[in-house]
């Protein structure tokens, strides 16, 4: 893994805002890194940094947070489903994944949500979470463009997650 700089300020001249980097090529060397595994490439403004560092402070998983960029694909509420990358499916997933299942997400976005989404590896090496998940987009607001935080973690009998929308 290579370090790239802690930010890159993507701001045009009209705007003095800088924006933080990352993704799955692109690496920094800030406190929340090592806690988060990119997904795709993102681009933080403060106000999302400053929540992703709030969160890491306040806890540190034991299975790294998932963020991403949310997609038309994602946000579909007809067909939607959310697609973790192979690199993260493989390091974190795996093992919870043996047979497709059934497990709980919650959001306290805006709204309250909590349902049971499903959740299996398929055989492109990708974990995907299906049913249900149209249920959690629409409860938690989520809109094409968002960034979101995902937070697996390991229950007393099953795998859980919760998300956070980081943009506004």
């Amino acid at each position: 893994m290579v370090a790239g700089p802690s930010y890159i300020n993507l701001s045009d001249s009209k705007s003095d805002e800088e924006t933080w980097l990352r993704g799955p090529t692109i690496y920094g060397m800030e406190f929340f890194d090592k806690h988060c595994h990119f997904g795709n490439e993102v681009e933080l403004t403060k106000a999302n940094l400053d929540h992703l560092k709030s969160q890491v402070n306040d806890y540190k998983p034991q299975i790294p947070y998932y963020v991403c960029k949310m997609g038309k694909t994602t946000n579909n509420l007809t067909r939607g489903k959310m697609t973790f990358n192979k690199e993260y499916t493989e390091e974190h997933l795996k093992n919870y994944l043996t047979v497709p299942t059934t497990i709980p997400i919650t959001s306290n976005t805006n709204a309250w949500v909590g349902t049971r989404v499903r959740i299996n590896k398929v055989a492109t090496g990708h974990a995907v979470i299906t049913t249900n998940w149209p249920d959690v987009v629409m409860g938690a607001e989520i809109k094409d463009g968002d960034i979101c935080m995902f937070c697996f973690y390991d229950g007393t009998r099953e795998l859980g997650c919760f998300v956070t929308r980081l943009s506004n």
